[in-house]
């Protein structure tokens, strides 16, 4: 197939923005955290639905450009860019679905920590996650997910209950982790990301409950412990 059949397919199927580099936007979406990496792709494709990242994978297949996957954009080597290939940018894709009763949650692919954390803190829930707010959930989930929490808890990716995948032929599959007892009391939490392969679209976690900190003013008469937390997260106790 040639390239401008295949531009032209995806164009019509594509319900996101495809920027091209002469976009007055380009710099600024193939911007990675790691201000070190500069490389600039042939295409951007900013995916708001999981048919979007289908669609911009099967066209680089088609026409054989390297495929860049950009969740939070927070690889340190810049895996979420390339030079003169096609970057599936996840950041629109922030679907967030809380289920407090069933304490489950569905994040969509672009959801950074922070962002998951805001919701699932109003239930007094937390996923398991990583230390800085502005990493994808997607990216960290696939890679293990070391976090605040993990030395009760464990990885992010021992907290996945499901996950949505595109495959490298642009096929949507999804899987489903047998659900097993969760120790210490912790609360069953499902947070959802697509995640695609090779790149992220949706993946699913337990939670756990945690302690929210209160807002004091004023002198304290008397000596009582509250709680402080630490972001995302276990929190500290001390003694005021």
């Amino acid at each position: 197939m040639s390239e401008d059949r295949a531009l032209s397919e995806l164009e019509a199927s594509f319900a996101g923005d495809l920027v091209p580099p002469d976009d007055a936007t380009y710099d600024r979406h193939r911007a990675v955290w790691n201000g070190s990496i500069d490389r600039h792709p042939a295409l951007i494709a900013r995916c708001i639905r999981a048919s979007d990242v289908s669609a911009a994978v099967t066209f680089a297949r088609r026409i054989g450009l390297p495929l860049a996957i950009k969740g939070g954009g927070h690889s340190f080597p810049g895996q979420s860019v390339c030079d003169d290939g096609i970057v599936i940018d996840l950041g629109e894709m922030k679907g967030i679905d809380i289920d407090p009763q069933a304490r489950t949650a569905r994040a969509e692919a672009g959801v950074l920590l922070g962002e998951l954390d805001h919701e699932t803190q109003a239930y007094g829930l937390a996923v398991p996650a990583g230390i800085v707010t502005h990493t994808g959930l997607a990216g960290l989930t696939l890679g293990g997910g070391i976090g605040w929490l993990q030395r009760k808890y464990g990885l992010t990716i021992d907290q996945l209950l499901s996950v949505d995948l595109i495959t490298a032929e642009g096929e949507l599959v999804k899987r489903v982790k047998p659900r097993t007892p969760i120790s210490s009391g912790a609360s069953a939490a499902e947070a959802g990301t697509s995640a695609s392969s090779p790149s992220s679209s949706s993946t699913s976690t337990r939670s756990v409950r945690i302690w929210l900190p209160g807002r004091c003013s004023g002198r304290l008469r008397s000596r009582r412990t509250c709680c402080a937390s630490t972001g995302i997260g276990s929190p500290r106790r001390r003694t005021i």
